[in-house]
């Protein structure tokens, strides 16, 4: 759950063919929903999580990669994240976007098609 680690969690989605939405919630047992009027994600959701003060290391790129492979590495879908990060020589800020679970789920796919090497790799992340 979101709240081992975060106070509050707000949840933003959009459809292509839908408004976007923002989901909100403190844990109390109550949120809302609302039609978001802000920066448009095109089609998808962004998670963004309200850390508690004793979790900070959850804001570490080691820790966020070791959670999503643990729990999320074989999900069919892309999970993204953007790091803010400074090069070291010109101290010049930028983004960077990496996909986080390479490994699609073979389970899915026809026997047949996989080959001895993707069910080595597949091994392998395990």
């Amino acid at each position: 759950s979101a709240y081992l680690v975060a106070d509050r969690v707000t949840v933003t989605s959009k459809h292509n063919d839908d408004e976007q939405y923002v989901w909100e919630s403190s844990a109390g047992g109550s949120f809302t929903v609302k039609p978001d009027s802000g920066e448009s994600l095109g089609r998808g959701t962004r998670i963004i999580l309200y850390l508690k003060e004793d979790q900070a290391d959850y804001l570490e790129e080691r820790k966020v990669k070791e959670v999503v492979k643990k729990h999320s590495q074989f999900i069919g879908y892309p999970i993204k994240v953007v790091w803010k990060k400074k090069k070291k020589k010109i101290k010049e800020k930028y983004t960077e976007d990496e996909e986080l679970n390479k490994t699609k789920p073979i389970w899915t796919r026809n026997p047949d098609d996989i080959s001895q090497e993707e069910y080595g790799e597949f091994y392998k992340s395990l």
